[in-house]
């Protein structure tokens, strides 16, 4: 159910106007009391809920040794320039060993790390030099199937006698009855069960063949998944990424986010709790996000809200808020307490923001601006605080235009690799949309970004005040209302690239704004607040 601000009497003996001018020029770099109070934010079990979190694909990063391959020196190399962009947390791509049938979700050892890209020491060599700069470490852990070349399923698919036989799912028909889920087809390719002829039976596989699913209904798999889990926590890492945490158990009825499956997050969510200060994000339904968070305090702590973050194209191509103001009215009524979105405009899974705004810069930014201001952890893609643009090359599959490797610099290479041929070609424009380039433009979306995260930083507000939604009487307005007892704002994002103006009712917070971020006005008068937005503009209001 929306919340939206009901109408108060507030009598005003008299009008008032904030904002008629652009916001002053905002630093780049958050002041020292700004970072005094991050640091207090982010210390503690709450820590994520303050916490911006960098998406980095180790293969893209940075490549130490020539091979054309980033690597966990590469992306230790680069730690300063995430803390001075206002990184709080990393968020790594799947860094175990992996025949790269999918990127790395084919994970061959669940306790190795990937020789492309280092080894244990090499990880653990990057996981202190991140907590020496109070950055915190997420891994993704991978729970819902292996690789076929995982030492489980080779011994599984062998006989069906050996120690691992009933670690997967297998059938002596391309079907099962307990398993509805396998009518449907796989996530991808044609069909969800692979015959092996040294068992003479099918393994069910909700992706590649190559990705054969776990039996989560066999205890000794419960097990040794949640060891693990145990297993990065030991190493230090603070928390996890689970992909398609949902699909675990399968039944004939379903085999999305059933009982079974939940039970065993809870489980998952009892191992984290032992360790002190670990947070886990689950990659949640494009539909539906609330299932993931339980009570709000027994399954995940962050959800991510793919609802506004793989479909904000949509509101901003269309000109209307609907979908961005459905998104974020659910994450202001619809989590159980203690509940935290996870915000987004892109990742590895989906098309370049870049893309999505059709090469609009300011939608690409009005995009952002929600995405830092909303309740919410926000997650930055790696290359977003550059605009990165698609790549044209494929090496697993199309997805790939999105996972092109970062561009650092003007110079061949781009600063990522001596190689003259890295593992991915360079997505287009790499020779403008680069570190060198834009952090010497103080209009580069680099400056913007690093604008963004210091405007934002230290201030409990955004990530945990209240979230309001504002009932505007124009759809190409998106409003809403940050508060708590410190402090409150109000921020006004504009869909369009015309002028826009639009009524709300006026609220206490609202009698007067200081213009602190963008360019808009807000006039209040009485029971009513006028909104008056440049085209392709926005604005945040102090109100107080």
């Amino acid at each position: 159910m929306r919340k939206v601000l009901p109408v108060l009497a507030l009598a005003l003996a008299c009008s008032s106007t904030r904002g008629a001018a652009p916001a002053a020029a905002l630093p780049t770099h958050a002041t020292p009391e700004q970072d005094a109070r991050a640091d207090q934010l982010l210390t503690g079990p709450d820590w994520y809920r303050h916490a911006v979190v960098y998406e980095a694909y180790v293969r893209s990063m940075s490549d130490t040794n020539g091979d054309g391959i980033g690597d966990l020196p590469g992306l230790t190399s680069k730690l300063d320039y995430l803390k001075t962009l206002g990184v709080d947390a990393i968020w790594l791509m799947p860094i175990m060993p992996t025949p790269f049938k999918d990127s790395g979700y084919d994970i061959a050892d669940y306790r190795a790390i990937n020789p492309d890209y280092g080894d244990m020491a090499a990880f653990e060599a990057f996981l202190a030099a991140a907590h020496a700069k109070k950055i915190r470490v997420l891994v993704d852990l991978v729970l819902n199937h292996t690789s076929d070349q995982h030492a489980w399923f080779k011994d599984s698919r062998a006989s069906k006698t050996s120690a691992h036989a009933d670690w997967y799912v297998w059938s002596d028909t391309p079907s099962r009855a307990d398993i509805g889920c396998g009518t449907y087809g796989p996530q991808f390719g044609e069909q969800a069960w692979t015959l092996e002829p040294a068992r003479n039976q099918y393994y069910f596989h909700r992706f590649y063949p190559q990705q054969p699913d776990l039996n989560y209904r066999n205890p000794a798999v419960v097990k040794e998944t949640l060891d693990t889990a145990k297993f990065w926590l030991d190493k230090g890492v603070d928390g996890f990424r689970c992909d398609v945490i949902g699909l675990l158990v399968e039944s004939a009825t379903g085999c999305d986010m059933i009982p079974e499956t939940l039970d065993y997050i809870r489980q998952l969510r009892g191992v984290l709790d032992r360790y002190p200060d670990r947070a886990m994000v689950a990659e949640s339904k494009i539909t539906s996000v609330t299932p993931y968070f339980g009570s709000g305090k027994d399954m995940f702590h962050m959800a991510f809200d793919f609802p506004y973050g793989y479909f904000w194209g949509l509101a901003f191509n269309g000109g209307s808020r609907k979908i961005a103001f459905d998104a974020l009215s659910t994450a202001a009524t619809g989590y159980p307490p203690g509940a935290q979105d996870a915000s987004l405009i892109g990742s590895h899974d989906v098309q370049r923001a870049w893309t999505i705004a059709r090469g609009v810069a300011w939608k690409y930014r009005r995009a952002a601006e929600i995405s830092m201001f909303t309740k919410a952890t926000p997650f930055v893609y790696y290359g977003e605080e550059l605009g990165l643009r698609a790549g044209s090359g494929v090496v697993v599959d199309t997805r790939d235009s999105a996972r092109t490797p970062m561009a650092w610099t003007r110079a061949p290479g781009h600063g990522f690799t001596t190689s003259p041929k890295p593992w991915l070609d360079f997505g287009e424009a790499a020779d403008e949309t680069n570190v060198e380039i834009e952090d010497a433009d103080p209009s580069s979306m680099l400056t913007f970004y690093r604008q963004l995260l210091a405007f934002r930083r230290g201030h409990a507000v955004w990530g945990t005040g209240d979230l309001v939604m504002l009932d505007v009487d124009n759809p190409a307005l998106l409003a809403f209302v940050r508060k708590n007892a410190e402090e409150a704002y109000l921020v006004v994002v504009s869909l369009s690239e015309d002028p826009q103006e639009g009524s709300v009712a006026a609220t206490e917070v609202m009698r007067a704004g200081e213009l602190v971020w963008g360019n808009a006005a807000l006039t209040v008068a009485g029971a009513s607040a006028r909104l008056t937005v440049p085209g392709a503009g926005s604005a945040v209001f102090k109100v107080r």
